[in-house]
């Protein structure tokens, strides 16, 4: 074999092994995190006919509670281990018949005579954004408190007391948790990030206004874990960031125009939760962090508001699953439990 020859021979070779490494599938990016799903033997059996159901609890005093879920959530994982604590799990046993409901799931959910919709379609329509979201009906079949996310048992137990007591007869949830508290010793930390404005009015790009206060029993969980994480801090660069102490009387002035004060802010806002995170594009409320969130999914809801998704997607559940495809056909994993 002459020279000429073996140099074809290797070219040719080489020109193979170029389009074989080419034809080899890149690496996928994987999802770690998720929690097996399990549901608790002692959820009402219901066929999802909400208003037979709101009249079988009621002979009993009882409220119904509606309870979104989707597999593999480990938020929902916590809140379902929350729920077998004694003193949580007596009570809710006691006063509510839980009902649950994939928001994923195709099963009819018949709410009233005249409506009709799938599991699915029901969590749209309630505008279900993280899982577990709660909602609480009274004995009418009407919604009268929400919680959307987990929260630590005291701080749900709280949400509990105020259905059963029949508290939202005279007052929001946010007013029966102020009226409720005691004074907490959580002392408010500074951050880098945020910074100090009074007039909120004229600002037009994306904005996110933190409301803390003494009470804060998650707000250590933020600063220390939340706001360490790059990504986040990275997000958050496309915000303008204010952070309030939601007792304070200082005067401000909100995104329309109003003089206020953060105290009064948060009560009209009706916030519930510390920190509550209002994120906001364009002067107007977008959509809130009212619960726990960990890093990639707190990433992702800034990142919904600062890049425009919300006007594609109506609710920041529905976004998710695009974006984490499109990361993971990029080659990155993705951990949803830290």
């Amino acid at each position: 074999m002459n020279i000429t020859n073996l140099k074809s021979i290797i070219f040719i070779i080489l020109i193979f092994s170029n389009i074989t490494y080419a034809q080899q599938p890149e690496k996928t990016g994987a999802i770690t995190g998720g929690a097996p799903y399990t549901m608790l033997p002692w959820f009402k059996a219901s066929f999802l006919e909400i208003a037979d159901d709101v009249d079988e609890a009621k002979e009993e005093d009882k409220h119904v509670m509606l309870f979104f879920y989707l597999s593999e959530c480990p938020y929902y994982n916590q809140m379902i281990k929350n729920f077998e604590k004694p003193f949580l799990k007596e009570f809710i046993q006691q006063h509510f018949d839980v009902i649950a409901i994939n928001i994923l799931g195709s099963k009819e959910v018949v709410i009233t005579e005249d409506v009709s919709l799938t599991e699915k379609e029901l969590a749209t329509k309630v505008g279900v954004q993280y899982t577990p979201t709660i909602v609480f009906l009274n004995q009418n079949n009407e919604a009268v408190a929400r919680t959307n996310g987990y929260r630590k048992p005291e701080k749900f137990k709280q949400v509990l007391a105020y259905v059963h007591d029949k508290a939202y007869k005279d007052s929001t949830l946010a007013q029966y948790i102020e009226k409720s508290k005691e004074t907490g010793s959580y002392q408010l930390q500074s951050n880098v990030t945020f910074k100090q404005f009074i007039d909120f009015s004229i600002i037009k790009r994306p904005l996110a206004i933190i409301f803390e206060d003494k009470n804060c029993d998650s707000c250590a969980y933020f600063h220390n874990t939340t706001l360490e994480d790059e990504a986040v801090i990275n997000e958050f660069r496309a915000f303008k960031v204010v952070r309030f102490d939601a007792d304070s009387t200082q005067t401000i002035i909100d995104n329309k125009g109003n003089k206020t004060t953060p105290k009064d802010w948060a009560k009209q806002l009706k916030l519930n939760y510390r920190p509550d995170i209002i994120l906001f594009d364009k002067g107007r409320e977008i959509t809130r962090i009212d619960g726990l969130l960990y890093k990639f999914h707190f990433q992702e809801v800034l990142r919904y508001v600062s890049g425009g998704s919300y006007q594609e997607f109506k609710t920041y559940n529905a976004y998710p699953v695009e974006r984490q495809e499109e990361l993971l056909e990029q080659g990155i994993d993705i951990d949803i439990s830290k």
